[in-house]
């Protein structure tokens, strides 16, 4: 298998891996947020989960950067010096 591939599939593992941490951990919030009936606690829950799942396309953005540079050899030209 050639090294480029290994390294895509890497890259693309550690992003699905990333975006499935974030889907469980808001779910979890979620429903940490449905024991509690004070108001702030719940705001604060909801604002955690939101934050969590914005990084998710953020990741994909950097996951399509990383996949261009393997396919242009970027990091086979840096090894080099």
């Amino acid at each position: 298998m050639k090294p480029k591939n290994i390294e895509r599939r890497r890259a693309v593992r550690a992003v699905l891996l990333n975006a499935l941490l974030q889907l469980l951990t808001a779910v979890l919030l979620l429903r940490i947020r449905s024991w509690f009936q004070t108001g702030w606690l719940r705001g604060l829950l909801l604002v955690l989960a939101a934050a969590g799942l914005v990084t998710i396309p953020c990741s994909v953005v950097v996951l399509r950067q990383r996949l261009e540079e393997l396919r242009r050899g970027e990091l086979d030209q840096a090894k080099q010096y």
